[in-house]
């Protein structure tokens, strides 16, 4: 009994849960137009690895937080996220109409052809820094 209780304390402890993997692909943000001092990024979050969570993002150039986009009875309604789930072997696609990144206050307009910083921190994999490309503004939702 002794020798069965080992070997199933040692089979557990042998289980642990793979470190993340985490890579960002594709960061852009939108081109703001003029008077309009707030913005939204976007990107792709791959993990090869165990799960993690995108705690927070900020930017040099703006306050940044993390939103989600859903419809509520043929309204369109954008509500802060405290946190993002990163699965295991997941890909999390941040995209106009879904989660995305809210830059507000913005210290300068984003002019299409720039670039903007993002730094992001999670939970497991530490802090992660992007360049995203600012695109046309192109009336899409945040």
């Amino acid at each position: 009994m002794k020798h069965a209780l080992f070997f199933a304390a040692l089979l557990l402890a042998s289980c642990k849960p793979a470190p993340p993997a985490v890579s960002l692909e594709g960061a852009w943000a939108r081109a703001t137009v003029p008077g309009q001092m707030g913005s939204a990024a976007y990107f792709t979050i791959r993990n090869s690895g165990g799960p993690d969570k995108l705690l927070s993002v900020s930017s040099p150039s703006a306050n940044a937080s993390m939103h989600s986009t859903s419809m509520d009875n043929g309204v369109m309604r954008m509500r802060p996220l405290a946190a993002l789930d990163v699965p295991a072997k997941a890909t999390v696609e941040l995209k106009p109409g879904g989660t995305h990144v809210m830059l507000m206050g913005l210290k300068a307009p984003l002019e299409a052809g720039s670039t903007i910083m993002l730094d992001l921190k999670f939970e497991k994999s530490d802090e992660r820094h992007v360049t995203a490309d600012v695109r046309p503004a192109d009336g899409a939702a945040m």
